[in-house]
């Protein structure tokens, strides 16, 4: 068995670091998430440390990195109230991935990774043409941790389902093509196509 320490990690170089933390955190959805600024110009990033923080009220948080004043999603997002974050096919993980390119303030990502998208009715950020499924989010709160990253919570407002993906009577999403999934920093994954299902547990199962 290797033992890596406290003090080993201390000691790794920042991006290895960065990417051995991010790897051992599992496997999550990677998001475009897609925000406008005061000025109605779209700005999009990857997202993929996103959990879910009750059904009742329905919210989501999002883990953003230190504020260096270049966070655009995060202002836009602060500053606007809202947020998508649109779950993308895994033959679209190239785009997922590009969107975290440090683009100029003004400038649409999705435009420069040459990524169809179009504005839908009665949603405020425009689409990809190929998504998954999308959530819109109210921001509510948020927190500074004490590594300086901010957590940030919002409520959701509106979910899109494309044509991919079904909802079935019990709430369980069913996709027929696999999202893009993160495993750590810059490697992708899909879903297991005989991923099972399993009954939630019961404690009188084993007599309790």
């Amino acid at each position: 068995m290797k033992t890596i320490t406290a003090s080993d990690i201390e000691g790794f170089e920042k991006r290895y670091r960065t990417s051995l933390i991010n790897s051992l955190s599992g496997i999550r959805t990677a998001f475009i998430g897609i925000t406008a600024d005061d000025r109605g110009r779209f700005n999009a990033a990857t997202l993929s440390n996103i959990t879910h923080v009750g059904a009742n009220p329905a919210q989501m948080s999002i883990l953003f990195r230190p504020d260096n004043g270049k966070r655009h999603t995060l202002s836009n997002y602060r500053n606007e109230g809202n947020i998508t974050l649109v779950c993308m096919p895994l033959s679209k993980s190239a785009t997922v991935h590009e969107v975290s390119m440090n683009a100029p303030e003004g400038i649409f990502e999705l435009e420069i990774v040459g990524e169809n998208y179009r504005e839908r009715q009665n949603w405020p950020h425009p689409l990809p043409t190929s998504f998954l499924y999308a959530i819109e989010l109210e921001f509510i709160e948020e927190f500074t941790l004490n590594n300086d990253c901010i957590y940030t919570v919002g409520k959701i407002q509106n979910i899109a389902l494309g044509e991919d993906v079904q909802v079935c009577e019990q709430g369980i999403v069913l996709f027929q093509k696999s999202p893009t999934l993160a495993i750590g920093l810059q490697q992708y994954t899909g879903i297991d196509p005989d991923s099972k299902h399993i009954p939630y547990p019961s404690a009188s199962k084993y007599g309790f």
